[in-house]
């Protein structure tokens, strides 16, 4: 039996046993070079399509069942081929994020309040590791203007939950979760700085500090 597990186990053998890298075999497939170890390592695409399936079965020297599941055996179905880029860019490769609200909850993630789908081609590059990972939380208040404005989705990697030197995170005080810029004053002291001039900066203990996720990107509620 092979699930789709085991025929990423399987490629990855196949390739090392080869003298490969995960990069080289993406860039000659005509992929990004992190495409490979997205497949294997967090199972995203969850199925390689049938072009790229026979592109590296050649490269390997393998035969094309070896990287058949048995769900696609049993169904007979093999994934269209794509037939150019721009095809592939924009049909099935999509990651579906949730939008969590930032009211006080003992779970933000139990705040859904919308969802969006990303290509991942596209914006795979806003984090390095898991792209499910990548979490969106709807910004509220005016603390952080005119940087962040009120209204704005911000997308956050949760995979960093501890300090990771300056930057803009997703925090949680209490029951308040907020996004703040952290830097550390000392081992026991963390500054909370906001950018606009109408609010502090304060000190907290960094054992009152919960890091939900570091900053990445915006997008802006601003009015056209």
């Amino acid at each position: 039996m092979a699930d789709l597990e085991t025929i990423r186990k399987k490629l990855e053998k196949y390739i090392i046993e080869n003298n490969h890298t995960f990069r080289e075999i993406s860039l000659k497939i005509g992929r990004k070079d992190s495409y490979i170890q997205q497949y294997i390592k967090y199972g995203f695409p969850k199925r390689l399509n049938e072009m790229d399936r026979k592109k590296i079965c050649q490269l390997l020297n393998i035969p094309e069942k070896e990287l058949l599941d048995d769900d696609l055996i049993k169904s007979a179905i093999t994934p269209a081929p794509y037939e150019d880029e721009d095809i592939r860019t924009t049909t099935n490769e999509f990651i579906s994020l949730d939008i969590y609200a930032t009211r006080p909850d003992a779970n933000i993630y139990q705040n859904i309040i919308g969802r969006i789908s990303l290509n991942f081609i596209e914006f795979g590059h806003w984090l390095s590791g898991n792209p499910f990972d990548l979490k969106i939380i709807k910004f509220e208040g005016d603390y952080m203007e005119p940087t962040i404005l009120n209204g704005s989705l911000i997308i956050f990697d949760s995979h960093i939950n501890s300090y990771r030197g300056d930057g803009v995170y997703v925090i949680k005080i209490g029951e308040a979760v907020q996004v703040k810029r952290l830097q550390q004053t000392d081992s026991q002291t963390m500054m909370l700085k906001v950018d606009s001039p109408r609010y502090q900066d304060i000190n907290c203990k960094v054992k009152d500090i919960t890091i939900i996720g570091r900053a990445l990107f915006q997008l802006s509620g601003r009015p056209l």
